[in-house]
C-alpha cells in the first residue's frame, strides 16, 4: 500500500514513479521487499543507498529505488552479497537476475530453506550484521521444542543441530520430520566413535563452537550435494584425443584450446582421485561434481574443435556454444 506524508506538496505534473506522490515510507519498503527496516538503515549507512526523501525521522524511498531495491533482495537470496550488488546499475542487476533465472535446475543459487535447532546457535544467527546466505525457515530452543511445534514450517532443504552430545539417535528425530532435508550437526562433546557414527551417514559433524561462515558453508554444501547430478557424466574425449586437439590448435592465439585440454585433464584425474578414496554420500557427490563440471568444458572444447574443423560430425548442443 502506497503511504502519502501530509507535509509533502503531490506534484500532479510529475512522472509517474518520479513525483513526491510515489514515494513510499520504509516500513512500507520493508513489507514489500521483505528487507527488515533495521538493515534498510544500515545499508544507508554502509553503502550510501539514502532514500529518496526524508520527513523528520521517517524515511521515505521512490517507486523506483523499491524496484531496485526488490532486484536487490532477490539477488541476495541467491547467495550473492550486497556488498557486490550496491554499485550495479539496473541493467546489470536485470542480468544477473536473467543469468539466475536461465541456471540448470538444482544450481540456481537458491539459498537453502533452513531449520536452526538450538539455544547458541539462535544466538550466534541474531549476532550476525551481514546478508546469510541461508534462508532460516524454522528457529527452536531445542530438540523438545522442535518435536513439540513445526507450526508452519512445511520443507525445510537443511537443518542445523546445535547438540551437546554427539548423538546419532538425536538426528533420528529430525530426519522423522523431515526425512528429505539435509543435516548438519554441531556438538560440544563426543567420542570419535559417535563422531565418525555421524560422519558415515554423509552428515556434517562440526565441532561447537563453530563460525557462522562455516555453518553457511556447510549447509550450502549438503544442499549443493543434496541438488546435484547423481550420475556421473561419461567421458566425451580419451586421452589420445585431447593430445590431438590440442596439437592442431597451437595457432590458435588465444592459447582457449590448450587451456581447455589442461584443465579437462585435471578434472579427469580429480574425479579418479574421488572415487578412490571411498564410497559415501560425500564423495559420491563431489566425484560426480567433477564429472559435470570436466563435461561442461568438454562441450566447450568440441565447439571450438568443431569451428577449427577437426570435428566432422557436429553434436547440436556443442554448436549452440559457438553462436
Amino acid at each position: 500500500m502506497r503511504d502519502k506524508d501530509p507535509h509533502i506538496e503531490t506534484d500532479t505534473e510529475s512522472p509517474a514513479g518520479d513525483g513526491p506522490d510515489d514515494l513510499y515510507r520504509i516500513g512500507t519498503v520493508a513489507q514489500l521487499t521483505q528487507i527488515s527496516v533495521e538493515r534498510l538503515r544500515a545499508w544507508e549507512r554502509r553503502y550510501g543507498l539514502a532514500p529518496a526523501h526524508r520527513a523528520g525521522k521517517t524515511r521515505f524511498y521512490s517507486a523506483p529505488q523499491l524496484a531496485r531495491l526488490t532486484k536487490i533482495k532477490r539477488l541476495i537470496d541467491a547467495g550473492q552479497p550486497i556488498s557486490s550488488l550496491v554499485e550495479l546499475t539496473d541493467e546489470q542487476l536485470d542480468e544477473r537476475q536473467s543469468a539466475l533465472a536461465g541456471a540448470a535446475p538444482g544450481m540456481s543459487g537458491q539459498p537453502a530453506r533452513t531449520g536452526l535447532i538450538g539455544t547458541n546457535l539462535l544466538v550466534l544467527e541474531q549476532q550476525q550484521d551481514e546478508d546469510l546466505r541461508i534462508q532460516i525457515a524454522g528457529r527452536w530452543a531445542n530438540l523438545a521444542a522442535f518435536e513439540r511445534d513445526q507450526l508452519g514450517v512445511d520443507t525445510l532443504d537443511a537443518v542445523v543441530v546445535q547438540m551437546p552430545v554427539a548423538n546419532e539417535d538425536d538426528l533420528d528425530v529430525i530426519v522423522d520430520y523431515f526425512p528429505k532435508a539435509q543435516i548438519v550437526a554441531l556438538y560440544q562433546f563426543g567420542t570419535a566413535k559417535h563422531v565418525a557414527a555421524i560422519e558415515n551417514r554423509g552428515i556434517p559433524a562440526l565441532r561447537w563452537p563453530t563460525p557462522w561462515q562455516e555453518i553457511e558453508s556447510a549447509v550450502a554444501s549438503v544442499h549443493r550435494q543434496a541438488n546435484a547430478p547423481q550420475k556421473a557424466a561419461a567421458r566425451r574425449f580419451s586421452d589420445e584425443e585431447l593430445v590431438a586437439i590440442a596439437a592442431s590448435t597451437l595457432s590458435d592465439p588465444t592459447g582457449c584450446p590448450q587451456h581447455l585440454v589442461e584443465l579437462i585433464s585435471q578434472l579427469n584425474a580429480f574425479a579418479d582421485y574421488s572415487r578412490s578414496l571411498g564410497e559415501d554420500a560425500l564423495l559420491d557427490g563431489i566425484h560426480v561434481d567433477a564429472t559435470q563440471a570436466r563435461s561442461h568444458l568438454e562441450r566447450a572444447l568440441e565447439a571450438l574443435a568443431m569451428a577449427e574443423g577437426l570435428i566432422a560430425t557436429p553434436d547440436p548442443e556443442a554448436a549452440d556454444l559457438i553462436g
